[in-house]
């Protein structure tokens, strides 16, 4: 926990508080004097917090999980709903998709369908009427033809007149053969005429009907596109909204055989890799900073707190008053109350449980927001690593991590219960 106690949180132990309490007093003398040697550590190695390493790919602590712990198989009822929903969602945006081409096809062939017709019918309606005129002319022809006959009778009447003479009555029955010839062809074209205007009509009247039924189709065509484009519109802001939701409940999803969430690991995991680029000899692994986060409060869950997608657990952290009461001894105020919110004695802050006083000597800003938060798991984690690795090298070495541990908290049975809980998670989680 903290250095105020015998390693950064004198509030609470790794261990149970009830088992804590009779060890407390006999931790917190020894851990104020480590708190003075950590104070008077050199100043520049806490002026500038370590920058956090990490992969190009990765995106920015706090805002989204690691490529490696991504990947680790992780489950949650939440996470398993927002997959689903997701599945669900793409599933309907593809088929809206496929929906919005189809349709779109059907409309530019409707839309070619409908100028091919407009053409046509163009061209007919001029047929038709030139047709028209035809008849016209031809039925002009007719009545001049009939007229002609009324008048002159082509000597049917001139047959009885004595005066007449035969060659004249040649000549007029050779006018009437040919007249009845020109009005029989006559006939003949305009009844021709006026059949082929009538097919001509018809076809005009079946092309504007089919005119009609392409412009209704298209309007349909045109009404459903519209529809499908913005249910694609609110499918696409779904599925960003349950994208966010699948993120956080990637975050607080469990690492399958753990007790371990996967934004807990994150932390761990790039507090470790961030120590490896700053402090390559301390050899810190990731699962040696989760024992800790374990101990002293279930990795920002202790007391139904909950670990947000940002690093930040809600609501904050706090371990009991060092105020003498609880066998605890006294520990006075070193922030003003600025980090545990009280500014009578100090108490045990965060998910790692520091002291104020032993925050301030090695806080470190993981996240890159300009602000060393005890509250965030990933700037916690980095800063528990930090002051592990004041007793490196190797780390990675049994004997001594356990001396590192010690430091932490003076207790053996601390010690024991987090290298247990330490060995438990490099087992179990697949992470190098």
């Amino acid at each position: 926990m903290e250095l105020g106690r015998t390693h950064p949180g004198a509030s609470r132990s790794s261990l149970p508080i009830s088992t804590l309490l009779p060890l407390t007093l006999l931790i917190l003398t020894s851990l104020l004097i480590g708190l003075t040697q950590v104070g008077s550590a050199n100043s520049s190695e806490r002026a500038t917090p370590p920058s956090l390493f990490q992969q190009p790919s990765d995106p920015t602590p706090g805002q989204g999980l690691s490529a490696a712990v991504a990947a680790v198989p992780a489950n949650s009822a939440a996470l398993d709903a927002a997959l689903d929903e997701q599945k669900k969602l793409t599933e309907q945006q593809v088929r809206a998709q496929q929906e919005l081409q189809r349709t779109d096809e059907e409309i530019q062939d409707a839309t070619l369908r409908r100028e091919a017709s407009t053409e046509l019918l163009a061209r007919r309606s001029e047929q038709v009427t030139k047709a028209a005129e035809t008849q016209q002319k031809l039925r002009g022809a007719l009545r001049i033809i009939g007229v002609e006959w009324f008048i002159t009778g082509f000597g049917r009447l001139s047959a009885l007149n004595p005066t007449v003479s035969s060659a004249e009555r040649e000549r007029l029955d050779r006018a009437r053969v040919l007249s009845e010839s020109a009005a029989s062809s006559t006939i003949s074209k305009e009844r021709f005429a006026r059949e082929q205007l009538k097919q001509l009509q018809e076809e005009r009247s079946d092309l504007q009907r089919q005119l009609a039924e392409i412009e209704d189709s298209l309007g349909q065509l045109s009404s459903k596109s519209q529809g499908l484009t913005a249910s694609l519109e609110l499918l696409g802001e779904e599925l960003a909204q349950n994208e966010q939701r699948v993120a956080e409940a990637r975050m607080s999803a469990t690492i399958n055989g753990t007790d371990l969430s996967t934004g807990a690991l994150d932390a761990y995991w790039r507090a470790a890799v961030s120590l490896q680029d700053t402090n390559p000899s301390c050899a810190i692994p990731w699962w040696a900073i989760a024992g800790i986060g374990r101990t002293e409060s279930k990795h920002g869950t202790y007391r139904g707190a909950s670990l947000g997608r940002d690093g930040l657990v809600s609501p904050p952290i706090f371990g009991p008053e060092l105020d003498g009461s609880n066998s605890f001894a006294i520990v006075r105020d070193s922030d003003g109350g600025a980090l545990d919110g009280t500014a009578t004695t100090d108490r045990a802050v965060g998910p790692m449980q520091f002291l104020p006083s032993s925050w301030k000597a090695v806080a470190r800003d993981a996240t890159g927001d300009g602000v060393a938060d005890p509250q965030n798991l990933y700037d916690a984690a980095l800063t528990a690593g930090t002051y592990l690795c004041r007793k490196g090298p190797g780390l990675n070495q049994e004997g001594p991590l356990r001396a590192a541990y010690l430091s932490y908290n003076r207790s053996q049975r601390y010690v024991d219960i987090v290298m247990s809980q330490a060995f438990d998670y490099q087992r179990s989680v697949p992470l190098a």
